[in-house]
């Protein structure tokens, strides 16, 4: 059998048109069509997307395995997570650069096609020049539609949705489309009905009645964080009295959930609501607040920052069955250096209670 032969072969196993590979190896349909009747050979650079479109062995085609695939595929992650973790300009075109080399190995594989598209979609904002951003959000509606139409894993179809929806909401994209952006909404389903809660009932016998609990009190940390951002994503189009209404709300709900300061991973919601806080305290020239959220703010960083690595679990009761992972250690020592340098904190700028905070 032919190369040309075993292309045609592989795709009409899996049901798969001359347009529908063209478009994931990014050539014409006339380019497949000349492999299948032997006129042409695929260039050297297609060969292994070309393998793992088709999931063939080594025997059968290209020198590549599952293993190796697998083993691959683990280090596309693990170099993405390290660049979501040094979250910069910089690093998140890194993350897109590195995910598109990804889906050219692996054009049909939706793991890194939806990787691909969350790269992209960090992009979508004006911190990235605009003909870049504006590239990325038809190129992200482009591989989200695919996933839709092609994909069957639920969780890929849901980020996909997801993504459509909060890039169609955009008004400020070329894209921007609010029918659009309705029509992918209503196609998620109720949170009713969502696996978060389901998974709360889903158990009966005493061992996976823990895992209900267990189920339970993440949700009631999710739905708090939630809420809570729902509430502070207000404060920014808000005058700075409401604004600190916002935060100070936010922040007493917190500590409701969590009473007895055992933030671990919230820590990390707390000190920039303390911190924005401060900041519109500042605003209004409200000195002694001011250095009260600002001290707040620091001890929730720090308590952040000192974290171990590893699992730990929650102690308050309402939240104690749930567990909280770091994989890396923190340093939010720059951060809290470049906010403490905004305008508004110039009246207290040599305050001895301000500067004792800084880095």
């Amino acid at each position: 059998m032919t190369l040309g032969e075993k292309i045609k072969y592989l795709r009409q196993k899996n049901d798969v048109t001359q347009e529908k590979l063209a478009e994931y190896l990014n050539i014409t349909y006339q380019s497949v069509s000349k492999w299948e009747n032997n006129n042409a050979l695929p260039d050297i650079s297609l060969v292994v997307p070309l393998a793992n479109f088709f999931g063939v062995s080594i025997d059968e085609l290209f020198d590549r395995d599952a293993d190796m695939q697998a083993a691959e595929l683990k280090e596309y992650e693990d170099r993405s997570y390290e660049l979501c973790h040094r979250m910069s300009v910089e690093t998140i075109k890194e993350r897109v650069a590195l995910w598109r080399e990804a889906v050219q190995k692996y054009p049909r594989n939706f793991r890194c096609l939806t990787q691909l598209a969350y790269a992209l979609f960090d992009t979508l904002d004006r911190t990235f020049e605009e003909s870049y951003y504006q590239a990325n959000a038809k190129e992200v509606i482009s591989i989200c539609e695919r996933i839709l139409r092609d994909c069957t894993d639920n969780d890929r179809r849901e980020s996909a949705v997801q993504m459509l929806v909060y890039t169609y909401a955009r008004p400020y994209l070329a894209v921007a489309d609010e029918n659009k952006a309705e029509e992918y909404a209503k196609m998620a389903g109720s949170y009713y009905v969502s696996r978060e809660i389901l998974l709360e009932h889903a158990y009966f016998t005493e061992e996976g009645k823990k895992k209900g609990v267990e189920q339970k009190h993440h949700n009631n940390l999710a739905f708090m964080d939630f809420i809570c951002g729902n509430i502070t994503s207000m404060a920014w189009k808000l005058p700075p009295e409401e604004a600190v209404f916002c935060y100070e709300t936010a922040i007493k709900l917190w500590e409701t959930l969590i009473y007895d300061g055992n933030f671990l991973f919230y820590h990390g919601r707390m000190a920039p609501y303390c911190f924005y806080l401060a900041k519109n305290y500042a605003i209004l020239g409200k000195r002694d607040e001011t250095i009260a959220a600002l001290k707040k703010a620091v001890t929730h960083s720090n308590a952040y920052d000192a974290i171990p690595i590893g699992e730990q679990n929650y102690t308050s009761l309402f939240v104690n069955a749930a567990g909280s992972v770091k994989p890396f250690p923190e340093d939010n020592t720059e951060w809290i250096r470049n906010f403490l340098t905004n305008d508004c904190f110039d009246f207290i700028r040599d305050d001895p209670e301000f500067t004792a905070l800084l880095p």
